[in-house]
């Protein structure tokens, strides 16, 4: 790894969850959907990221101390540098997986895929060894086991088989790929994704379109929970947990945006853009733009030369 790639890497794991899923760009190192009759490997450590679904057969997998019994639907995200090994297997074990980094590294190519243990290593491979920014900063488990497994699987499939074919678009194609099976383990992940909020998926969703349609009209708490069929209480609680804003405050971000817009892309003046978006005067839609973005909706169109 180089200079500049360490200093990245330090910096990742200080870093907070939404720098990160800003800098994200996978490269699939080994794409294979490996079957085979009996699974046994000796323990060893990669380098960079392993990603396993378990579609057919029972695998038992130590990792570091913990040994684990790995089922169809199962999930093992193999991390680097934490010594694993699989310990054997019940009926014909399907496999499908991929080694990937997770942040670009310029030394991507030549870095392999290794089978020994971190102490048979030469000095030079344990610097191959890659920070562990998805266990550490986005709080991902060696094993995932969650409802949307299946989703997962389809994407893992289709990026093996363009692996397979790596025609010449294959980078774009596995870097989206790799970040859909991503984004699906972290909502699979996300606490609020379990029940009673699935219960209650359709609903909210139905209150943002209602708020989206009418961001330009006073709605209020008690409108919004009467679309979403819960009490006020229960509904802003579940709001807030999946948007991570409350009901007035997403309406206000909106509104905000769809006034940047208009600020940028229309020749309406600043009055009819207050008006447009629920406010009774410029003056009070000035003051609350500059509360929220921090300067005034003039300083705003100034940053933007024509408008």
């Amino acid at each position: 790894m180089s200079i500049l790639a360490l200093v990245e890497a330090k910096i990742f794991m200080e870093t907070d969850k939404k720098n990160l899923l800003m800098h994200l760009s996978p490269n699939v190192r080994r794409a294979w959907n490996h079957r085979v009759p009996v699974m046994k490997m000796k323990p060893r450590i990669i380098f960079d990221y392993e990603l396993l679904y378990l579609e057919r057969g029972v695998l038992s997998v130590r990792i570091e101390e913990t040994v684990y019994t790995l089922e169809p639907g199962d999930i093992v995200l193999f991390k680097p540098g934490k010594e694993h090994e699989f310990l054997g297997s019940a009926g014909e074990s399907w496999m499908p997986h991929i080694h990937f980094d997770v942040l670009y590294y310029d030394n991507f190519e030549d870095v392999p895929i290794n089978f020994k243990r971190k102490t048979e290593c030469q000095e030079i491979e344990t610097t191959w060894i890659r920070p562990d920014v998805l266990g550490h900063i986005l709080n991902i488990p060696d094993v995932i086991r969650i409802k949307n497994h299946s989703e997962i699987h389809l994407s893992l499939i289709q990026l093996i088989h363009a692996y397979e074919r790596s025609d010449t678009d294959f980078p774009i194609l596995q870097k989206s790929l790799t970040l859909r099976i991503l984004y699906l383990i972290l909502k699979g992940l996300d606490p609020a994704a379990s029940s009673p909020f699935i219960l209650h998926q359709t609903a909210l969703e139905n209150t943002v379109t209602h708020i989206i349609e009418n961001y330009g009209q006073p709605i209020s708490l008690d409108d919004l929970s009467k679309i979403a069929c819960l009490s006020v209480y229960h509904f802003s609680r579940l709001f807030k947990q999946k948007f991570g804003l409350s009901p007035h405050q997403f309406q206000m971000k909106y509104r905000f945006e769809r006034a940047k817009e208009l600020m940028i892309y229309s020749q309406l003046s600043l009055t009819s853009i207050a008006e447009k978006i629920g406010y009774s005067s410029v003056f009070a839609f000035s003051k609350a733009f500059k509360q929220s973005e921090g300067v005034s909706p003039r300083q705003f169109m100034q940053t933007y030369p024509g408008v």
